[in-house]
Order: structure tokens, then C-alpha cells, then sequence
């Protein structure tokens, strides 16, 4: 008989996880033009884009992130003050009642730490949007090279 590894459990976890969230799909938030930036091979960080629409008129929470591609994921805002860069972890993302949330370099974004895996521009990778009502997004989000996207460096 074969004994469960930690690594055996872990893989069990996301599995439950990634099925609990499967079985309560949120239909009032809708994601649109999800994004990694390919980073160098030995990045430890990659950073996530997308536009949030609430199709609800109420206001949704997004309490955590979570990526079985990656060891741990934040929710981080930017912003430049007396011409500094800043960085900040929060909390909680809230998408306004009928209104967007856009995720973007320069301010809110998803900090993505240590890939599971090399990540190359054209590659996939699975990211789970925790509402604070316990009801869960699944995000498919290609990575892309920054000059393919359209968008600014992070």
C-alpha cells in the first residue's frame, strides 16, 4: 500500500479546490482580456492583467487569488506619488454594482510568485478568482509578451 505524500495532498487540495470552484461559476462577473507578461526564465515574479465587469447590481468582492501554476498569488495596486513608484498588497478588489474594474500596469494587478513551471509567451495558466461570498471565477489567461498585448511595462 502506497502512503500519501505531501506533495500527494497538495495535488488533492488544488483538485478540490479547482472543482469547488468549477461548481459555483460566478455569472455576474465577467472577465475579459486576461494577461501574464512573460517574464525572463528565472523570474520569481510574474504579474497578471484582466478588466472585471459586474453584470450585478451589487458590488463584488474579490477576497483572494489563487493559481495551481503558481506557489502563491496577490492582489497588488501601484501608483506614483511625488514622481515615486509604489507597491502595495490589499485585501480585497471591489468591482463597483454595473460597473468595471480594470486591472492594469500602473495600478491593480495580480502578483504572481515562483511558476510552477517555465512560462513562455503562448502558454496558459489557470487562475481562480475567490469572491468573498465564496463563490469562485476560473480564469484561463495567456502569457504574452508585452509588446503583444498593447499594454505598458509593469
Amino acid at each position: 500500500m502506497k502512503t500519501a505524500t505531501p506533495t500527494m495532498h497538495l495535488g488533492g487540495l488544488v483538485l478540490c479546490w479547482f472543482l469547488a470552484c468549477v461548481a459555483h461559476a460566478d455569472t455576474t462577473l465577467q472577465v475579459i482580456d486576461p494577461w501574464i507578461r512573460e517574464a525572463p526564465p528565472t523570474a520569481a515574479v510574474h504579474a497578471a492583467y484582466m478588466t472585471l465587469v459586474n453584470n450585478s447590481n451589487q458590488a463584488v468582492l474579490i477576497d483572494s487569488v489563487t493559481s495551481p501554476d503558481f506557489a502563491s498569488a496577490e492582489v497588488h495596486r501601484s501608483w506614483v506619488e511625488d514622481g515615486i513608484a509604489h507597491m502595495q498588497p490589499v485585501s480585497q478588489l471591489e468591482v463597483p454594482a454595473s460597473g468595471t474594474l480594470v486591472l492594469e500596469p500602473g495600478g491593480y494587478h495580480l502578483m504572481l510568485f515562483d511558476a510552477q513551471r517555465p512560462l513562455q509567451a503562448g502558454d496558459t495558466v489557470t487562475l481562480l478568482l475567490h469572491r468573498a461570498d465564496d463563490n469562485c471565477i476560473l480564469v484561463k489567461a495567456p502569457v504574452m509578451r508585452s509588446n503583444d498585448t498593447g499594454h505598458h511595462q509593469h
